[in-house]
């Protein structure tokens, strides 16, 4: 059986009391995918530790092997790997010789060319922080990031590469990438795995996702803090962590908003679906995303998505009746009111989320597309 080593360089899982809790969408993509593959192959994915553990930890999750080593720690908007664990993942490269070498994420594609293998070397490319625009002001929240990336992309030297969205396909082709090696495999959900409820909470809201500064989340408590004027039992649902987590809380203080607000931190997947599943509305402000994983699961377990109108929260609705994109604070939080207040309509979104993801938004399609990638 070939041996497929996926070299996850940002956001490790946390793993404690025998639960595997994830913390950014690369490898929540990199493993559900590569799962339906794992009858022909034998896969493995190395991961940095996350903050405070230094020791090799080893797990199997659906068929595939995570292994945890170096350690890691937050730069910005991300948690990455330092050079403790790229020395691991050499090392770990030369002992196990495998036939297939994943790059999961721009930084993780470049470092392949390093690597001493002889082994098809593939890059999965989520997204690219250089032609990102956020708000007419690429320049202030990525200057720094694209400069890294540009020159990334100048060195990075692979057989084969998978994107998340055409954009990115479009934009590597301009970078002059080889179109003929470049694949879109999406991203999806475990429909199965996702039941789906209309027997929502009242007036519940959810956010799934790293609190960081790109996602915004200080803004969506700016918003709920207006919703509770006209419904004062308004609950919004945070899962996840991240560096602006304290932030988060002080802003939580500050609005008075703890009756009205519960954080979770980073939840099972499990403990996950149950939140998605009793919300009746998912909220986004996020300036930027690679594609946005939650409101797919979200919309899998019928919440509704409302959320800030950027590249691939449109990409995900695919201009079908599923939710609301929305411009700035104000407009959500009329959005979030009219929604509460109109049941039938919620339900009736609710459902043709969900019929969009059974039909577009699958591991299973993606799984197809890395079969068909990596075996042509």
């Amino acid at each position: 059986m070939k041996k497929i080593v996926v070299i996850n360089l940002t956001g490790g899982p946390i793993l404690k009391n025998g639960g595997f809790y994830f913390t950014e969408g690369g490898l929540v993509h990199a493993l559900f995918s590569l799962e339906n593959l794992t009858s022909n192959y034998d896969i493995t994915i190395l991961c940095p530790n996350y903050a405070g553990n230094k020791h090799r930890l080893e797990t199997e999750y659906r068929g595939v092997k995570v292994v945890c080593l170096g350690e890691g720690r937050w730069v910005r908007w991300m948690h990455s790997g330092d050079l403790s664990f790229l020395r691991e993942v050499w090392k770990y490269v030369r002992e196990n010789k495998p036939d297939i070498l994943i790059g999961n994420g721009v930084s993780a594609a470049c470092f392949l060319r390093f690597v001493p293998a002889h082994a098809c070397k593939v890059g999965v490319i989520h997204h690219l922080y250089h032609t990102a625009t956020v708000n007419g002001s690429s320049r202030r929240a990525f200057s720094g990031m694209a400069v890294l990336e540009k020159w990334a992309l100048g060195i990075t030297r692979l057989d084969k590469v998978a994107v998340i969205n055409p954009r990115v396909k479009e934009t590597l082709v301009k970078e002059e990438f080889c179109s003929g090696k470049i694949v879109v495999v999406g991203n999806g959900v475990d429909v199965s795995g996702y039941r789906f409820s209309e027997d929502k909470e009242p007036s519940s809201l959810v956010y799934v996702g790293r609190l960081t500064e790109l996602k915004r989340v200080s803004s969506l408590l700016e918003v709920v803090s207006r919703v509770r004027e006209k419904i004062p039992d308004v609950m919004l649902h945070i899962v996840g962590d991240g560096p602006r987590r304290e932030q988060v809380r002080l802003k939580i203080a500050e609005l008075d908003l703890s009756r009205n607000v519960v954080m979770y931190g980073y939840l099972m997947e499990e403990e996950k679906m149950a939140v998605l599943e009793k919300s009746a509305i998912y909220l986004s402000n996020s300036m930027f995303e690679g594609f946005g994983i939650p409101l797919v699961e979200a919309m899998a377990a019928g919440a509704v998505p409302i959320v800030s109108n950027i590249y691939s929260h449109r990409f995900i609705f695919q201009g079908e009746d599923v939710g609301y994109l929305i411009d700035d604070e104000e407009a959500m939080e009329k959005q979030i009111v009219a929604l509460l207040g109109n049941e039938a309509e919620r339900s009736r979104l609710a459902r043709n989320g969900r019929k969009l993801v059974e039909r577009r938004w699958t591991w299973t399609r993606v799984g197809e597309r890395y079969k068909e990638l990596l075996e042509e």
